[in-house]
């Protein structure tokens, strides 16, 4: 789970990475190392710790791009747990300008088992679609909107006493802001709907994710930035955990370094 929201969360200007790589020849890339924290002490038993190292290689051609993300952590507390992070491979379409300020692109790509957890569930593939609306208006903001479907193909519909999860649709929207030459401000946040093989509907859930950024160079990236995950009520459900933008239970921190290719 707290995989998920470092992935979630680390946007290093993913909507500005996205836009300017129509700039760049056939390969792009960028590669990111992260330390990770909650508030809890370490001998806490909800304390976590752990340092991450995830990447993104692109081949672009005027056909559209083909993507690979992946990457992995490790966890330095209690169980000390190494995983992967699943790779996605992705095809994406070439960036279409639909007037001066918008422009889209559309994605279609899978998932392949690699983290400890997706393993153990039987996870064989998950392919997803998804579409990428940018608005880019004049000055240093720059914004888009990315709605996605994911199927997750599991061997076994269940895992011990859980009903996996079948179908997954998250909205997901981000907001950037360079407020000066060197600095930028990156806010982003995911709502999730899900339901399992029974046809359940799962809580939904919602993640928001803040991050300060310094680029001492073009091609580097520091950033510090908070991470937070919850649950919503839903009327077939019942009472849920509830969604605050800052919650001890849930909140992660961490510290970033970004290098672009």
């Amino acid at each position: 789970m707290l995989g998920l929201l470092l992935l979630a969360g680390q946007a290093q200007a993913v909507n500005e990475f996205e836009l300017k790589q129509e700039e760049f020849g056939e390969w792009t890339a960028y590669f990111n190392a992260s330390y990770t924290r909650n508030v809890y002490s370490e001998s806490a038993f909800d304390a976590y710790r752990a340092y991450s190292l995830d990447a993104r290689v692109d081949y672009n051609s005027d056909w559209g791009s083909v993507l690979l993300t992946f990457g992995g952590e490790k966890e330095t507390l209690h169980g000390k747990e190494s995983s992967f992070f699943d790779p996605l491979l992705e095809y994406r379409t070439p960036l279409y300008s639909l007037t001066d300020t918008l422009s889209l692109k559309g994605s279609v790509g899978v998932y392949l088992p690699a983290a400890h957890y997706t393993k153990l569930d039987r996870l064989e593939y998950a392919p997803r679609v998804a579409a990428y609306l940018f608005y880019r208006p004049e000055g240093n903001f720059s914004f888009y909107l990315s709605p996605r479907y994911r199927y997750n193909a599991y061997k076994y519909k269940t895992a011990g006493e859980r009903v996996l999860i079948e179908h997954q649709v998250d909205l997901v929207a981000d907001a950037y802001w360079q407020f000066a030459s060197n600095w930028y401000l990156d806010i982003s946040g995911r709502y999730r709907m899900s339901k399992n093989y029974r046809g359940r509907r799962m809580d939904d859930q919602f993640t928001f994710a803040q991050e300060l950024g310094w680029m001492p160079a073009e091609s580097w990236t520091l950033a510090i930035g908070h991470n937070n995950s919850g649950r919503f009520y839903h009327p077939e459900l019942g009472p849920s955990e509830g969604f605050e933008l800052y919650d001890k239970r849930s909140s992660t921190f961490y510290f970033s370094v970004t290098k672009y290719l």
